[in-house]
């Protein structure tokens, strides 16, 4: 091989593997959909449910026919002993005939009764069938607990789902306000580094003092400082974010931190929202599912239990005695005595349904509150945030005129310092609103149980913070 291409390869050897992980740690943008997927599939407490799920559901399918015929083959091979009893009294007279009717003839003698052991090897094979008939009602609580059940759990899924979007919400979102927050720091430094360099030619040209420059300088180390803790702010949000994805790569939010200039909805359709979709309030549906089927369960106790059943028996030993047997009949059952106190536990189980209709009371107080108080949380970060438009472009333009002023002689280093200070806190505090107002909706959407809702609303918001470092 050619020293040339053996160079070429070296270096492709060197230089793919460096490219590749480059662009692993940039990452695919991730929209807050996306990242609510991946954060449900990392999720132990997710996956937890989904499986509770899927368990409680195959329990309920498998209870589907407790009602129902059960037949069971029976098998035997072993050694059979039972002892034969034969009564011949009756024969004595016969014997007696005989020898009147034929003198002479030997006639031997015949014992009462015969007895006999009989001992064979058994081969059994057979058939037991039993269909409960009536069982007042027993069996059909004990599927109605199963699905209950299934229910709960479908719920308790539900409301790990909602609590994880909420807290993906959180991070993802959080994130995105670091990185607005870094590109406001850095564009206060860069304009901060500006003003310094005019502030020194200044002083060179005898046109501003010595003081006035080091206020400058002051102002640029204190600029860098805040960037330098903005950024480290960011760093802290990205490694939170990527550990709750159990991520790869370093995420990069594709979705925006957002507004809608609009109200998404009125308070009165969110609650009534709220009360049919709550994970909670589906809990409490679940669980007083669950009280009336215990309660019809022990309230049967005593009611009369009727089988019908049937058994046969194919069955071969070495003696001709042995043979087939079947059997078919109807049981019936009536309990006179337990060992459980049942009116103890029919009264636990109307302590029970009591207990559930107590937490349902409370309940539709308070997830009518809670929607209500996530509802004036989003109006009023929303309307917080409308109100700073113009604070913007006014700041903008007082930095702008400050800085003309400051080269003319005019104005000081400390107010051409202050107008950028302005600006930037000015920006902070809208993508802070802005943060609020999607906590505040993620926080709702979780309370009425629509957080799929989310990532919909944030991709229709006609108000969208950029994504990139621009402010």
């Amino acid at each position: 091989m050619d020293v040339a291409p053996r160079a070429i390869i070296l270096l492709l050897t060197l230089v793919l593997p460096a490219v590749a992980q480059g662009q692993a740690q940039a990452g695919m943008p991730l929209t807050f959909n996306e990242a609510l997927q991946q954060a449900a599939s990392a999720s132990g407490q997710v996956q937890g449910a989904v499986l509770d799920v899927r368990a409680k559901t195959l329990k309920a399918e498998a209870l589907s026919n407790i009602d129902g015929p059960s037949v069971d083959l029976t098998a035997f091979r072993g050694r059979l002993s039972t002892d034969l009893n034969i009564d011949t009294s009756r024969l004595s007279g016969v014997a007696g005939g005989i020898e009147s009717a034929l003198p002479g003839l030997p006639i031997p003698e015949i014992p009462n009764s015969l007895n006999r052991e009989v001992v064979t090897n058994l081969t059994s094979f057979g058939l037991v069938g039993m269909w409960p008939v009536y069982t007042g009602g027993r069996l059909d609580a004990v599927k109605g607990l199963a699905s209950g059940m299934t229910r709960e759990a479908e719920a308790e899924r539900i409301e790990a789902e909602e609590k994880l979007a909420t807290l993906v919400a959180q991070r993802y979102f959080q994130l995105l306000l670091a990185k607005r927050v870094v590109a406001v720091r850095a564009e206060v430094t860069a304009g901060v580094t500006e003003h310094q360099r005019d502030a020194a030619k200044l002083e060179k040209g005898g046109l501003i003092s010595r003081a006035e420059r080091l206020r400058a300088d002051v102002a640029l180390d204190g600029a860098r400082s805040d960037e330098a803790q903005a950024r480290s702010d960011e760093e802290v949000a990205q490694v939170a974010l990527d550990r709750l994805l159990d991520a790869r790569v370093q995420v990069r939010p594709g979705t925006p931190l957002f507004v809608n200039s609009l109200p998404v909805g009125t308070l009165q359709s969110f609650i009534s929202t709220g009360m049919r979709e709550n994970a909670a309030w589906k809990k409490i549906d679940s669980k007083r599912f669950q009280t009336e089927q215990a309660l019809r369960l022990h309230g049967k106790e005593y009611s009369p239990t009727v089988f019908a059943v049937g058994n046969y028996n194919l069955n071969r030993g070495s003696e001709k005695l042995v043979r087939s047997n079947w059997a078919v009949g109807v049981v019936v059952a009536v309990p006179l005595v337990h060992r459980i106190n049942t009116g103890k536990m029919i009264s636990a189980a109307k302590l029970d349904q009591e207990r559930v209709e107590v937490t349902a009371r409370q309940a539709e107080r308070d997830i009518p509150t809670l929607i209500e108080k996530n509802w004036r949380a989003l109006e009023n970060a929303r309307i917080q945030f409308l109100s700073t438009a113009s604070s913007v472009e006014l700041a903008r333009e007082n930095i702008r005129l400050q800085s003309v002023a400051f080269k003319q002689g005019q104005v000081t280093s400390l107010e051409v310092i202050d107008a950028r200070l302005n600006l930037a806190r000015i920006e902070t505090q809208r993508a802070q609103t802005a943060y609020n107002y999607v906590m505040g909706l993620a926080q709702l959407l979780e309370a009425t149980g629509e957080t799929q809702r989310l990532g919909s609303l944030a991709a229709a918001a006609d108000i969208q913070l950029p994504l990139d470092s621009t402010p």
